[in-house]
């Protein structure tokens, strides 16, 4: 690959900065032990593949021990049900879209680096134009709808427009429209390898959204056959889509023709059991059922002692991260928001002593110690300290249940005042222990938070209502700080709401500014006064235990949970 970075007129170093985890946040997710598998093999199988874009291992046809072996299944765990398989739709594990399709670009395993998939990395003639270049050996898989046809610029033309069409504001629907919505010019295709994009004005994070696991192409037949993606796949990737049994697995076969080459994929199968219980996929990598698997600090002990000495072990922080909300505001007048609804409460939030005295009430290090025993990072903002280039480094609305009080007071709020519902996905044990928590500290300052957990897809469904009073939440964290401001602060976020027209300019503002440090500011200052006007507590994000069985090669957990590219390149050493 030539040095794209350093070659362009509007230097790509910046945008490379941007985009990569801070240096001490990759100490924290490096290799930190090892169970007798062979450190060398993850070095390798993806080299060839993203120095050229295509053909990997050649090393498949000599007599080097090491090298990869073709054959086999894998099986990992899928820890819910997907509500979807079509990834503009949902905000699920994209895991399905990813295997049988591929993108214009993606990331490297650690998020250090953004390399050619379908697309070359582009030209920019000037800062609103991007040139991408589809490689002309990509073809789509063999699959009744598709039949193997080349990989054109109207697919990427189609995924794009597709992806950006939909309105974010209802709720459940392509939900990643803002990556582009509003943001794009125009979408041109001169000729079948070449596509032309022209953002309205200089956009930061455009490069990143590109190449983020929620842009894999999608086919026009299929969306034309089926209506939606919603239970079928199919595209250029390195597998195709077989069977999804609903609560029980999802299963997809080798692409015999995919056209990257060099043996790729490895595997024959790969198959994701639907294992929602914590405990319960926890015995079943014991058993031996899963070739990898990321345990919290609850399962860490009991996995280290039954698979230790026949895994590799790594440690990282964990992208998903808790949060304590409070009712989403989508007017300027919140009245008017809850008006006739069934949360009376909704309008006091208004008043932003009601939110720091809520805010200042909850002790997220008390709530890390007694859940977790400690296993984790507090956060200060909206970006987790692992992405070093943009987190905030101090806390600013911290514990102080005699000033929660006084500010409570002083808005005229006693005791029982603000009482209602507060709901989460009751997913594991530590998830209803930290609304039982979150309940006792709040009632120290006189709020009452009804304890109300629910099942995963009811929970989404009704926090993407935006009607609720109290939550706690996990929301993803994303090496692109603009996927961690505008889809919960800015002017059309997606995932939560909050109306405050100076934030939603400095949310926009850090999109437009393409230089580096310039940006970093802009974060910081959109961060603190997010976090100033107390829409929410940032808490604190765990470490995730990564294990793989030693006779899993070539494959590593990407830094970024949903990125599900290293699939492709692992192989199993039976």
């Amino acid at each position: 690959m030539s040095n794209y970075w350093t070659r362009q007129q509007i230097s790509r170093r910046s945008m490379l900065r941007g985009t990569a985890v801070g240096a001490a946040g990759l100490s924290g997710a490096v290799l930190i032990g090892c169970g007798g598998g062979d450190d060398e093999v993850d070095a390798d199988p993806t080299a060839a593949a993203t120095a050229a874009g295509g053909g990997t291992a050649a090393a498949t046809a000599t007599a080097d021990p090491n090298a990869p072996k073709s054959g086999g299944k894998l099986v990992f765990r899928i820890g819910s049900e997907p509500r979807s398989l079509d990834p503009h739709f949902d905000v699920f594990n994209p895991v399905v879209a990813n295997m049988t399709s591929n993108n214009m670009l993606r990331f490297t395993q650690d998020l250090s680096e953004i390399v050619p998939d379908i697309c070359e990395l582009p030209e920019q003639p000037d800062e609103l134009t991007y040139i991408f270049k589809v490689n002309p050996a990509a073809h789509m898989s063999d699959i009744e709808e598709l039949g193997g046809r080349k990989v054109t610029s109207e697919d990427i033309r189609y995924t794009i427009e597709r992806q950006r069409s939909e309105s974010s504001d209802s709720a459940g629907t392509f939900q990643h429209a803002y990556f582009f919505k509003d943001k794009l010019a125009s979408v041109d295709t001169p000729d079948d390898e070449t596509v032309v994009i022209t953002t309205k004005d200089p956009y930061a994070p455009f490069i990143n959204y590109i190449a983020n696991p929620w842009s894999p192409l999608v086919a026009k037949e299929l969306v034309e056959k089926y209506g939606d993606l919603t239970e079928n796949a199919g595209g250029s990737g390195p597998f195709i889509f077989k069977e999804w049994q609903k609560e029980v697995r999802i299963s997809l076969e080798r692409n015999p023709n995919y056209w990257k080459g060099g043996g790729l994929p490895y595997v024959d199968e790969l198959e994701f059991l639907i294992s929602p219980d914590n405990d319960t996929a926890a015995t079943q990598f014991i058993d031996g059922t899963f070739h990898a698997h990321s345990v919290g600090q609850s399962q860490l002990k009991r996995t280290q002692d039954a698979r230790g000495d026949d895994t590799r072990y790594a440690v990282t922080p964990l992208q998903f991260w808790r949060q304590f909300r409070m009712s989403p505001t989508e007017k300027e007048h919140p009245y008017e928001m809850y008006a006739g609804t069934d949360d009376p409460m909704g309008a006091k939030f208004a008043d932003i002593r009601v939110r720091e005295g809520i805010v200042r009430a909850i002790n997220k290090q008390t709530v890390l110690d007694l859940v977790y025993s400690g296993d984790g990072q507090i956060t200060y903002g909206p970006i987790l300290p692992q992405f070093t280039n943009w987190a905030l480094k101090d806390e600013l609305a911290g514990y102080d249940p005699a000033r929660s009080r006084k500010l409570l007071d002083a808005a005229g709020i006693t005791d029982g005042d603000i009482k209602g519902p507060m709901m989460w996905a009751s997913t594991s044990p530590e998830s209803d222990q930290i609304g039982e928590v979150i309940k006792q500290q709040l009632a120290e300052v006189g709020v009452i938070a009804d304890l109300e957990p629910m099942e995963l897809a009811a929970y989404y469904n009704k926090t993407y209502k935006y009607r609720y009073t109290f939550s706690h939440h996990v929301p993803l964290n994303s090496p692109e700080p603009d996927e961690n401001l505008s889809s919960y602060f800015g002017e059309f976020s997606t995932y939560f709401r909050h109306f405050n027209p100076e934030i939603f300019e400095l949310v926009a503002k850090q999109a437009r500014t393409v230089d580096f440090e310039e940006r970093q500011a802009v974060v910081k200052e959109a961060q603190e006064a997010i976090v100033m006007d107390f829409p929410i507590k940032f808490m604190f994000t765990t470490n995730v235990h990564n294990f793989y069985d030693n006779s899993l090669k070539g494959f590593d957990f990407s830094l970024d949970r949903y990125d599900q590219y290293g699939y492709e390149t692992a192989w199993i050493d039976a």
